[in-house]
């Protein structure tokens, strides 16, 4: 087929006949040139593919070989340089530990050594051991384990290991592990150490034996904890173990002893009665939880003989005879049971007990209308729910602090005087019909903290008293505002406010902010502070309509008294619970 010849072609319809016919003869040309041009495309592709043959055939015969020898040259040439690395490799890390090693030795031992200086030339290093060992007696007495302080420089260990009183808090259970116990590794004779915050965790005798000696001769503090649900499983105290610590000579070192028992008398340890006969001539606090009693009746009674125990925390109720071996006379603090003690069983010993100084958890109910009339001479701490009208049966000279909380909405309209010479902080939650009739029957010279919760309708102001030595105030309660201005005009030298109103009573801010900047009749002239609402129980109050007022109100009492003021209102938001603090100074 000869490509370069043209097609021709030939209509026998003339134009001149159809104007049809010279369209036609228009678009077949079109179609033709379109086929040379196609035509020629091939035959310029036929030559390329004609070049590229030949091209396959020569490298075939002969070039490719030498491809071949120049690939495998290559390859060969690639493991020699590997080879290469790998020697320059081994002669760099030899030649880093003949020299670099030492080097970087030399460096370690310059950082120690540096920091060694600075620990030397540091601060805590100039104070004298006798300070140093009065702070580190302070860091024991904070719940913190002397070990730790073993573990930061030899000065250090040495110093702690020359103080007794920081080894006396020794611990023995049968509970492993505590949820706040420690381990240490000491190294040298003791090893491993567990701690439970102050105190050195003893479980075998062995333990024991080489934590005792540190403590050399002074007074021991004994946690005794005992569990028969760790004893089923096979962690049971040895009684080697407890005669050990609480039997002779042991004994007459312990000053404190905590005694907690827990599950059935079958998985209890013997009782230690039957082991030894001892005393405890030093022994000056004790605090029995359940089931201590029934383990060994013996024993608690030998604790409670000592004739220096000052200091009785009672968990549980102790059978009441062996109360007869308690010295009374000698104690000092009495915590009482939470359940189980009745105010009928407390007014059968009170009489006992009136020398002494702190009293708490006394039974809900306590004073009561058969307590008898007494005085607690000593007596500076109580915390008490009964009715008013039975608290003023009891005297207390030397009482500071007295938390009341009435139980009962009858006040009667007079109440007998009741003087409370030296009370200086007062909390009281009382119906407002006894703070109308039950306060003002109170003298109290020296009260300086007031703290009232008030509930109750209608509020019956309070009567024609005031408080004059009185300087720092708490009142909450739902009442209005008027309410409020009566009770702060009955402390007129308080030099610090708290108020916190209920939802109620939130609308009422205004009015007492109004009645502040009275400069004709102000209200507590000493006031430096005053604060609506707190992070525990704040307000829920808009602030948008009361910054401005609240700014009047700050410099016309510093105006008024020539003192700073200021008004701290903590809020919170309804949506989130967000708390937020505004002063205005």
């Amino acid at each position: 087929m000869d490509t370069s010849s043209s097609l021709t072609l030939t209509c026998p319809v003339s134009e001149d006949d159809n104007p049809k016919a010279a369209r036609i003869k228009q678009i077949v040309t079109e179609r033709a040139n379109e086929c040379a041009q196609i035509n020629k495309e091939i035959q310029k592709k036929t030559e390329y593919l004609q070049a590229c043959t030949q091209i396959m055939e020569e490298i075939s015969t002969g070039e490719m070989v030498a491809i071949d020898a120049q690939i495998a040259a290559l390859i060969q040439k690639r493991e020699e340089t590997n080879e290469r690395h790998i020697r320059c490799r081994t002669e760099m890390d030899a030649l880093r530990d003949s020299v670099l090693s030492p080097l970087e030795e030399r460096v370690e031992r310059l950082k120690r050594l540096n920091r060694l200086q600075r620990s030397l030339t540091a601060p805590m290093t100039k104070l004298p051991v006798e300070l140093l060992g009065y702070i580190f007696g302070f860091c024991v007495e904070m719940d913190e384990t002397p070990w730790l302080l073993v573990l930061v420089s030899s000065v250090w260990r040495k110093i702690a290991f020359s103080m007794p009183r920081l080894w006396r808090y020794i611990w023995v259970t049968n509970v492993t592990p505590l949820g706040n116990q420690r381990e240490w590794d000491v190294g040298g004779d003791i090893g491993r150490v567990t701690s439970v915050g102050q105190h050195t965790k003893c479980v075998t005798e062995a333990e024991l034996i080489q934590v005792l000696p540190l403590s050399g001769a002074v007074s021991l503090r004994v946690y005794l904890m005992l569990s028969s649900y760790a004893a089923r499983r096979e962690q049971s105290v040895d009684n080697d173990l407890l005669s050990q610590l609480l039997g002779s000579p042991t004994s007459e070192r312990i000053e404190e002893i905590s005694l907690l028992l827990s599950g059935s008398d079958d998985f209890l340890p013997a009782p230690l009665s039957l082991y030894f006969e001892t005393s405890y001539p030093r022994l000056q606090s004790l605090t029995l939880s359940s089931g201590a009693s029934r383990w060994d009746m013996n024993f608690i009674r030998k604790l409670l003989s000592s004739n220096e125990l000052s200091s009785l925390r009672l968990n549980s109720v102790i059978p009441w005879e062996i109360a007869p071996s308690l010295r009374w006379a000698s104690v000092r603090h009495l915590t009482l049971p939470l359940d189980g003690l009745t105010p009928d069983t407390l007014n059968t010993f009170c009489d006992r007990i009136r020398n002494i100084q702190t009293l708490k958890a006394v039974p809900m109910g306590w004073p009561n209308a058969s307590t008898p009339r007494m005085t607690f001479k000593l007596l500076e701490e109580l915390d008490v729910r009964c009715e008013t009208t039975h608290l003023c049966r009891l005297n207390f000279p030397s009482l500071t602090k007295l938390n009341l909380m009435s139980l009962s909405d009858h006040v009667p309209d007079v109440h007998q005087p009741w003087s409370l010479p030296v009370l200086s902080e007062f909390k009281a939650t009382l119906r407002s019909r006894a703070v109308a009739h039950f306060l003002p029957s109170m003298t109290m010279p020296q009260l300086t903290t007031l703290t009232l919760s008030i509930s109750g309708y209608p509020f019956e102001p309070l009567s024609a008293v005031t408080y004059p030595s009185v300087t720092s105030v708490i009142l909450e309660s739902s009442a209005p505002s008027s309410y409020f201005i009566g009770l702060l005009d009955a402390v007129p030298n308080a030099e610090k406010v708290v108020l916190l109103m209920t939802e109620s009573s939130k609308s009422n801010l205004r009015e007492i902010v109004t009645r502040l900047m009275d400069n004709t009749n102000i209200l507590c002239p000493k006031l430096s502070e005053i604060h609506f609402g707190t992070e525990e129980k704040p307000f829920f109050i808009p602030m948008r309509p009361f910054p401005s007022l609240l700014n009047r109100c700050v410099d016309r009492r510093e105006f008024a008294s020539k003192r700073p003021f200021k008004i701290v209102i903590t809020t919170s938001s309804r949506r989130n619970n967000n708390i937020s603090t505004e002063i205005y100074s």
